[in-house]
């Protein structure tokens, strides 16, 4: 039962993670043009948020100490780091550089916008044209990825409560 409410809990705080990414990224273009500097923005909201429900909430690290939960964080931002690097990665290629390729292999500069009621209101700004629905896309698709790396490293790893007990007995 434990197992499967921690990935209850973890299911709940990754989507929230991640709806305050898009929000932080999609708000972001409104300071840089650069889908870079907005991916960049979103991850370091994603992260710090993640950090914390992970430790505290889903995976209750709570009584490790200040010292250990710096250690903790290094981990997290380490291994967050891979995942950083594929967001750019696949923002860069999919979104920055090759859109027009990505436009027309999907097809999406034959989406009537104008007459789609999902292109109304608050959506329009998101995937209101090819680019943006483009770029929207691949955003999907690079959060789908993380989130499922960052459980398994989060789970194995960072807030392995067995892990960071034997390393804590092996200190003493």
């Amino acid at each position: 039962m434990k197992k499967y409410n921690e990935f209850i809990l973890y299911s709940v705080f990754g989507t929230t993670a991640t709806f305050l990414y898009f929000f932080a990224r999609f708000t972001s273009k409104n300071w840089t043009s650069s889908v870079l500097v907005s991916v960049m923005i979103a991850q370091a909201v994603a992260i710090l948020f993640s950090f914390f429900t992970n430790k505290f909430i889903v995976f209750k690290n709570k009584d490790l100490g200040f010292v250990k939960s710096l250690q903790q964080f290094g981990e997290f931002l380490a291994a967050r780091l891979a995942v950083i690097l594929l967001d750019l990665g696949i923002a860069y290629f999919f979104v920055e550089k090759y859109h027009r390729t990505m436009i027309q292999a999907m097809h999406l500069q034959k989406i009537n916008y104008a007459n789609h009621s999902i292109f109304t209101g608050v959506m329009i700004s998101y995937i209101g044209n090819a680019y943006l629905l483009n770029e929207f896309i691949f955003t999907v698709i690079s959060q789908v990825l993380a989130t499922i790396i960052n459980y398994v490293v989060s789970k194995r790893i960072v807030f392995n409560v067995k892990k960071n007990y034997e390393a804590t007995l092996s200190a003493s």
